[in-house]
C-alpha cells in the first residue's frame, strides 16, 4: 500500500508538466514563432483590409480566460495597462481602425525561454503607421511577451511593449533599405 501510495504522489506531481507538454518549443506553434507572427500578421494592416477586429485578427494569440492578464505598451491610449484581453482589444480598437496601414518588420529577432507551462519571447520591431489623411509615422519598438500553455497552444498572459518615435531617415532606411 505505502508504494501504491508513493506512485499516486509522484504522478500527482508529474500531471501538470504533463498536461503542458503539448506546447511547442520550437517550430510554428513556438512562442518566437508565434511573436513574429502576432506582429507581422496580427497587427498587420493594409489599405482596404476589412473593419479592424481584435478578436479576429489577434484572439488566437491572447488568453481570454485569465483572471491574470496584464497588458501594456506605453503607446496605448492614456498609457493604460489592461487587465484582460477583452480589455486590450476594446482599447486599441478605435486609434488602430482609424489607421489606414500598418506595416511591420521585425529589427531583432525572437529571444525565448521556454519552460512547462510558462515561456517567455521578446523581439523588437519597427512599425510604419499611415493615417487616415496620408500622414505617417514609424515607432520602433521592444516587444516582451509572457506565454502560458493553455489547452495545448501558447497563449499571452503578459505583455510589455517600450517604443520610440523613428526620425523620417531611420523609417525610410527600415522600410525601403534607402538613406
Amino acid at each position: 500500500m505505502k508504494s501504491f501510495m508513493s506512485l499516486i504522489a509522484v504522478l500527482a506531481a508529474l500531471t501538470p508538466m504533463m498536461a503542458h507538454a503539448a506546447c511547442s518549443s520550437d517550430g510554428a506553434a513556438s512562442p518566437g514563432s508565434l511573436h513574429r507572427e502576432w506582429i507581422l500578421v496580427g497587427w498587420e494592416k493594409r489599405a482596404g483590409d476589412p473593419s479592424f477586429s481584435f478578436g479576429n485578427k489577434l484572439g488566437r494569440f491572447y488568453d481570454f480566460t485569465s483572471p491574470d492578464v496584464l497588458l501594456y505598451d506605453d503607446l496605448s491610449p492614456g498609457r493604460r495597462i489592461a487587465n484582460s484581453a477583452a480589455a486590450y482589444g476594446a482599447m486599441w480598437t478605435p486609434p488602430f481602425s482609424a489607421l489606414r496601414e500598418a506595416h511591420h518588420r521585425v529589427t531583432a529577432e525572437p529571444q525565448t525561454i521556454v519552460g512547462t507551462d510558462l515561456a517567455t519571447s521578446t523581439l523588437e520591431f519597427a512599425a510604419r503607421l499611415t493615417d487616415a489623411d496620408g500622414g505617417m509615422a514609424g515607432v520602433l519598438d521592444r516587444s516582451t511577451l509572457v506565454w502560458r500553455c493553455t489547452d495545448d497552444q501558447w497563449r499571452i498572459v503578459r505583455e510589455h511593449n517600450s517604443s520610440r518615435f523613428l526620425r523620417p531617415d531611420e523609417l525610410r532606411r527600415l522600410f525601403t533599405g534607402r538613406q
